[in-house]
C-alpha cells in the first residue's frame, strides 16, 4: 500500500473490514437467489433490496450519537456479532417476509460496522492523512466484495443460472464473521476516542446543522449517488444474469471484477488525489462511472458486461472515501462520528428508493434498463460536484 508504516489501530481494522465486506457482498447477490427460488419477481426483489436499507435510515443518526458515548471499536465488535446472528437466521428463511426481514436485520448489522470503521478513521488518523487512512479502509471493503461473490459462488455451487444451495453461502457468512471478529476483539474494553458533544438541541436537530456547512450537502448527495449505483448493481446483475442465461459463477466473477477494479483506484488514491487534486478527481470519476453504467445497457455477453462493470467500478471506487475525507474534514472533531453517520443516512435512503424503483423499471422494461436509470442518477450528481 505504502512504504510509511500504519498506525497501530489501522491493520486489526483493515482485517476486520475486508471480512465484514466480503460477508455482505456473499449475503446480498445470495438474498436475491434465495428470493428467485421462492418464485420473487423483479418488484419483490427490489422491495427486499429496500428493507436492507429500511431500519439503517431510521437509526443511522443514532448510531452517530452512540458511538460517541460507547466508543467506536465496540460499535464494530458489536455489528460483527449481529452480522454473524443474522447470517445464520438466513439459512433459515424460507419466505418472502422472513428473507426481507433478515435483510433488513444484515443492513443494520453492516451500517454498524461501518459507522465504527469510519469514525475509527476520522477520529483516529491525522487530518493531512485522510484520504490515505480512507483509501486504505475503503481498499479493505473492495477486497471484500472482490472475494465474497467468488467464493459464494464456489461454496453455493450451480444448477445452470441458480445456485445449488444458498443454505452454504450464508453459512459462509457465519464463518466469515467468526474470522473478523479475531482481530478487533481486544478492543472490547475501550472507550471513545472523542466523547460526543452532549447537544440539548436533539441528535436530528444538530445533524441538520452540521449538514448546513458549505459543502457537506454535496458530499453527502454524491456519497448517496455512488452507493445507491453500487448497491443497486449486487442485488440486480444476479436478476440481469437469469435474464440473460448467465450463470451464477458468471455474475459472481463480475461482482468481483467490479470490487478489484475500485480496489485498484483506492490503493493508489492518497497519491493521485495530492497529484492531481481532490475536486478534479471527483468530478472526472463521476462522470466516467456515469459512460460506462449506460454502457452497461447494451452489454448481452458476461464479457462486454465484465468491461463496462469493470471501467465504471475504477470510477465508483474514487469517489466514496474522497466523500468520507471531505466530510471528516469538514465536520468538528466532536461531531465527525455524527457526519459519518449523516453521510451514511443518506446512503441508506437512496438504498432504500432507488432498489424499489430499480425493481419497478425492471418488472417493466426488464432489467438492463436499469443501468440507464444508475447513469442518470450519477449525472444529476455531477452537477452538485462542480
Amino acid at each position: 500500500m505504502s512504504s510509511e508504516k500504519l498506525l497501530p489501530w489501522a491493520k486489526p481494522l483493515l482485517i476486520s473490514s475486508t471480512l465484514t465486506q466480503a460477508t455482505i457482498y456473499v449475503l446480498r447477490p445470495m438474498i436475491t437467489y434465495r428470493a428467485l427460488e421462492l418464485d420473487a419477481n423483479a418488484a419483490q426483489i427490489g422491495l427486499i433490496a429496500s428493507v436492507y436499507a429500511l431500519f439503517p435510515v431510521v437509526l443511522a443518526l443514532h448510531f452517530g450519537k452512540w458511538v460517541g458515548r460507547m466508543g467506536e471499536a465496540k460499535f464494530i465488535i458489536y455489528g460483527t456479532l449481529a452480522m454473524l446472528v443474522t447470517s445464520a437466521a438466513l439459512m433459515f428463511a424460507d419466505s418472502i417476509t422472513l428473507l426481507a426481514l433478515a435483510a433488513g436485520a444484515a443492513g443494520l448489522a453492516h451500517l454498524a460496522c461501518m459507522v465504527g470503521g469510519q469514525s475509527m478513521v476520522a477520529l483516529r488518523a491525522p487530518r493531512e492523512s485522510y484520504d490515505r487512512y480512507f483509501g486504505f479502509y475503503t481498499f479493505s471493503a473492495s477486497v471484500g466484495h472482490m472475494l465474497g461473490p467468488i467464493v459464494a459462488a464456489i461454496v453455493a455451487g450451480s444448477n445452470g443460472n441458480l445456485p445449488k444451495s444458498t443454505s452454504n453461502a450464508f453459512l459462509l457468512g457465519v464463518v466469515l464473521t467468526i474470522l473478523a471478529l479475531f482481530p478487533v476483539i481486544r478492543w472490547r474494553n475501550e472507550r471513545p476516542t472523542v466523547v460526543a458533544q452532549q447537544s440539548s438541541e436533539g441528535t436530528y436537530k444538530t445533524a441538520i446543522n452540521l449538514v448546513k456547512r458549505p459543502g457537506i450537502l454535496a458530499a453527502i448527495y454524491i456519497s448517496l449517488a455512488i452507493s445507491s449505483v453500487a448497491d443497486v448493481l449486487v442485488v440486480f446483475l444476479p436478476l440481469f444474469g437469469t435474464e440473460n442465461n448467465f450463470s451464477p459463477f458468471a455474475v459472481g466473477v463480475i461482482l468481483a471484477i467490479r470490487a478489484g477494479t475500485s480496489m485498484f483506484s483506492r490503493i493508489f488514491l492518497g497519491a493521485i488525489a495530492q497529484k492531481l487534486g481532490s475536486h478534479f478527481l471527483m468530478v472526472s470519476s463521476i462522470v466516467a462511472s456515469t459512460v460506462f453504467c449506460g454502457a452497461m445497457f447494451f452489454a448481452r455477453t458476461p464479457l462486454t458486461l465484465a468491461i463496462a462493470v469493470g471501467i465504471a467500478g475504477l470510477a465508483l471506487g474514487v469517489g466514496q472515501p474522497l466523500t468520507m475525507s471531505l466530510v471528516s474534514r469538514l465536520a468538528p472533531p466532536e461531531d465527525r462520528a455524527l457526519a459519518i453517520s449523516a453521510r451514511l443516512t443518506a446512503n441508506r435512503v437512496g438504498q432504500f428508493v432507488v432498489p424499489a424503483s430499480a425493481g419497478a423499471i425492471a418488472g417493466a422494461a426488464g432489467a438492463g434498463s436499469i443501468f440507464l436509470g444508475l447513469a442518470a442518477l450519477l449525472a444529476s450528481s455531477i452537477f452538485t460536484a462542480l
